[in-house]
């Protein structure tokens, strides 16, 4: 019986110390998210851009009904449902056990992104995008904190674990 309590506690520990990082990840990610789009929003015009680095990256604000590069647009549900489901697995992985730092850090990431853009999507119907470079889409903070969670999530998953080999 003694050995049954030792293990819950050491797991909920472990869940505790993936966890508090995460979510404060989430909450830098989330309010700086939202800042930075209030900031747009409340100085800039639609379609309004601003050099930056002239020929290479600008401030442009427009707003986008779809997801990642404007795909799915007009799918609001699909997209709120997406986004909804995006978050239960982010929160499910951080609750199932302790992680690398990398999963930690990229469901954080994840969480804050989606969260940002979610709360976008439940109160405008659109997400704010203002972030243009000339080669590329314009995104949000949000965008780059999904984008960045993914591939810590991904290089956490190709690690191999310490005195694991690679499968053949």
């Amino acid at each position: 019986m003694k050995a049954l309590v030792g293990v819950s506690k050491n797991s909920a520990a472990g869940r505790t110390r993936s966890l508090l990082p995460a979510l404060a990840t989430a909450l830098l990610v989330f309010g700086a998210d939202q800042g930075i789009k209030a900031i747009v929003e409340n100085s800039m015009r639609v379609g309004e851009s601003i050099p930056l680095v002239p020929g290479f990256l600008s401030l442009t604000h427009i707003k986008n009904d779809g997801g990642a590069f404007g795909i799915l647009g007009g799918s609001q549900l699909l997209l709120l449902v997406g986004s909804a489901v995006a978050v239960v697995v982010v929160l499910w992985m951080l609750l199932s056990g302790p992680g690398s730092r990398a999963t930690t850090y990229g469901c954080g990431l994840i969480l804050g992104g989606a969260a940002g853009n979610l709360l976008d999507r439940l109160t405008a119907g659109e997400v704010t995008d203002y972030v243009h470079f000339s080669f590329w889409y314009i995104f949000n903070a949000a965008d780059a904190a999904i984008t960045v969670g993914v591939g810590l999530l991904l290089l956490s998953a190709f690690r191999s674990e310490p005195g694991r080999r690679p499968a053949d």
